[in-house]
């Protein structure tokens, strides 16, 4: 046994281990275990699973809208697969479901995972949805996982949703099958299914703008900022910013052009010197 000073946060987190039949030795994911930490904290319940719902919620909301035709392009390629796909937004507000495989569904509607729901960690407890959107990572939550023993059947790849404008976390997508079925590469399609719909979300934003300069890809708006600081740190010598980020004056004045990076930033020996 295993001596009695330990916090009752802990003894309890020990004991949903071993009912799930978890040695020591077997003990789960450090993410894993600090979500469970979080939910016990928060009081929720084990074998309870009480999920919010809201009957009224936008499913026009530009993040649906933006993912709509992604969402759907890849429904039709799962169509025979038991795999649920699921958007929710900021809050863990799911906003649609899409699946081939009636029985799948109708398990989900037996633990109210459906459009209306929220199935933040808050909420419901450790889930793809919830663990994406409280670490802002992609996250596989297999079978006992999952913080309340209602989820267990299930395996969740999660994956957050950001504004590539503003790196804001807008929502997340899960792909949610049985907890026997083999996950394979179902955490790298969630993935790339996030980045299609970040895609799409950005051209939507540029369209409203009227700005229809080509995509910034994660590492782009990366670079922009870090540019971006480097004239502001530097800001008499564009030459001095580009040894700054160890990039030739050259690169330097062309990614200015490409970025569109305003002119206030360059100061009167920049613009002449250019």
């Amino acid at each position: 046994m295993l001596g009695s000073d330990l916090q009752p946060l802990e003894r309890e987190l020990l004991a949903l281990d071993r009912r799930r039949g978890r040695s020591p030795e077997r003990l789960v994911r450090p993410t894993i275990r600090a979500s469970w930490a979080r939910c016990a904290a928060r009081g929720l319940q084990v074998e309870r699973l009480d999920v919010p719902v809201d009957g009224l919620f936008d499913d026009e909301s530009p993040l649906m809208s933006a993912a709509r035709p992604v969402l759907g392009a890849l429904s039709n390629h799962l169509a025979d697969e038991p795999v649920a796909i699921m958007l929710c937004d900021e809050t863990g507000l799911v906003l649609s479901r899409e699946c081939g495989d009636r029985t799948v569904l109708r398990s989900l509607d037996e633990v109210a995972l459906a459009p209306g729901s929220t199935y933040s960690e808050a909420a419901v407890g450790t889930n793809g949805f919830g663990l994406a959107l409280t670490d802002d990572r992609r996250t596989l939550v297999t079978g006992d996982e999952h913080y309340s023993a209602r989820l267990t059947g299930y395996t969740c790849a999660g994956s957050p949703i950001h504004d590539l404008a503003t790196g804001a976390v807008i929502g997340a997508l899960s792909l949610t099958t049985w907890s026997s079925s083999g996950t394979g590469l179902l955490l790298a399609l969630a993935v790339q299914t996030c980045a299609n719909i970040e895609a799409h979300v950005a051209y939507q934003g540029r369209t409203l703008r009227g700005d229809h300069r080509p995509r910034l890809t994660r590492f782009e708006v990366i670079e922009r900022d870090a540019i971006i600081l480097a004239l502001e740190r530097n800001p008499d010598s564009v030459t001095d910013a580009a040894n700054d980020l160890g990039i030739s004056r050259a690169t330097i004045y062309r990614r200015i052009k490409r970025y569109g990076i305003r002119t206030h930033l360059l100061g009167a020996r920049h613009l002449e010197s250019n």
